[in-house]
């Protein structure tokens, strides 16, 4: 067996393990709320994922799957375990396990505005800044650069779409 090269599936895992790794212990960390138990729990969830990896759609989002996975073994680390820390009903775990997915969807979101307000020109991305500056308004901004109230608006709908446009594409990219 050579040893110099990897397979093409333990290369493809360890991509995807290494960009939701952050997020799955976070996710982990959330629930138990114990950093031990959590890195505990995230190697557990790690053996579990190149298990089952063959079960793993290409093309799904990894890190959704991965933190379902961890879920289950938070739930089964609490059964092993009960003696430590809290234990919270599994109706209330998995409401905190919903509630942690849709604080890092907004994460991923942030990200992506982020990512694609860089992509934006110059101008544009100085008039976006310009108008949700804290008291400013279409009117403020308009009358700041010289330009009509009516212009301004159609620029910022036009630069919102865009924007709008590249986050969703940046999320499915990441999905």
């Amino acid at each position: 067996m050579s040893g110099a090269s990897t397979s093409p599936k333990v290369e493809e895992y360890a991509r995807l393990l290494a960009t939701c790794q952050r997020r799955v212990f976070l996710y982990v960390l959330g629930l138990t709320g114990n950093p031990s138990d959590a890195e505990e729990i995230l190697q557990e969830t790690n053996l579990v994922l190149w298990r089952k990896f063959d079960e793993f759609k290409p093309g799904t989002d990894f890190t959704r799957w991965a933190t379902k996975i961890a879920y289950y073994e938070v739930l089964k680390f609490r059964r092993e375990k009960p003696s430590r820390g809290i234990c919270f009903s599994n109706d209330f775990m998995e409401a905190l396990a919903e509630e942690i997915n849709e604080d890092a969807l907004v994460d991923l979101r942030r990200d992506a505005l982020r990512e694609c307000m860089e992509k934006l020109h110059p101008k544009d991305r100085d008039l976006i800044v310009r108008r949700y500056q804290p008291q400013a308004n279409t009117r403020s901004v308009a009358e700041a650069l010289q330009r009509s109230v009516q212009g301004t608006r159609r620029s910022l709908q036009r630069i919102r779409a865009g924007l709008l446009g590249c986050i969703e594409r940046t999320l499915a990219q990441e999905r």
